[in-house]
């Protein structure tokens, strides 16, 4: 009889919907700390890092419209530090960007002065091309994607 108590337990609960909600909310809360803790956080450190060294150190083009701020109109201003802002976040990405390994060339090969058509009309797979694309072109748009969320936190 009590392991008939257990299940009629068991089913009382899974049915319901406020206990299986709970228990999702908390599960995504969970998994959620867990994600910032070991990916967002460390990065948005590092961009931070770096924002604040391309503040100590701002490039030509961030001190000149600097030092135009006193000679604008007032309500030119805002529409200045944003300029500047721009400047300095590309300054952080470059700091970021060159940190970063650089994936390394493969050796050139043989197979790579093959013709890559066939009689049948099947390429060959550019596996140069596959690796430098992807990465190259992703990393940009992560990096931004992950300051934007850094700010918001």
């Amino acid at each position: 009889m009590s392991q008939e108590n257990k299940i009629y337990e068991i089913t009382q609960m899974m049915s319901d919907n406020q206990v299986i909600r709970g228990d999702v909310s908390h599960a995504a809360g969970v998994i959620k700390a867990m994600l910032n803790e070991k990916y967002i956080a460390p990065i948005a450190r590092a961009i931070d890092a770096e924002n604040k060294k391309a503040r100590k150190n701002p490039s030509k083009e961030a001190r000149l419209l600097a030092a135009l701020k006193p000679f604008v109109d007032i309500n030119s201003h805002r529409a200045l530090e944003k300029a500047i802002d721009i400047l300095y976040m590309q300054d952080t990405f470059r700091g970021l960007a060159g940190g970063m390994n650089r994936p390394r060339k493969p050796a050139a090969t043989k197979a790579a002065a093959i013709d890559s058509i066939h009689e049948d009309g099947i390429y060959d797979i550019d596996r140069r091309c596959m690796e430098f694309s992807g990465q190259a072109a992703i990393l940009p748009i992560f990096l931004m994607m992950t300051a934007i969320r850094a700010s918001q936190l």
